[in-house]
């Protein structure tokens, strides 16, 4: 599924991403990933579902709280997707796609000081 993404094979990437879902129905790793594909495929109903799956598995997972500023993002709700990841970096510091997805809110934003410092 990864290279798909990077290959820009959005439908792809998500049929992958949907197998393995109907086979680790509880999986968090990955979903974060799984997310911006269906950002990309702009699949509002389908990010805010495997948000609320998401939530409801593993509150503390900063992988949950990507997908859930995805989900905000995809709706054009940039500073509550800043918030989502900002979670997301407190829950893991180490956890560096949460930063990634800040630097892109904060363009979207047009705060280009803040996207290259985050």
């Amino acid at each position: 599924a990864q290279a798909h993404i990077e290959l820009s094979n959005y439908q792809q990437a998500k049929e992958i991403f949907e197998g393995i879902r109907r086979k680790e129905p509880y999986l968090v790793s990955g979903m974060e990933s799984y997310s911006t594909v269906l950002w990309h495929l702009r699949k509002e109903v389908e990010l805010s579902h495997l948000a609320h799956q998401l939530v409801e598995f593993d509150r503390l997972s900063p992988q949950t709280w990507c997908v859930v500023g995805n989900c905000f993002s995809v709706q054009n709700d940039h500073e509550s997707a800043l918030k989502m990841f900002q979670r997301a970096i407190q829950l893991d510091p180490e956890f560096t796609y949460a930063y990634t997805l800040s630097g892109h809110e904060y363009i979207a934003n047009e705060n280009f000081e803040k996207a290259v410092s985050s």
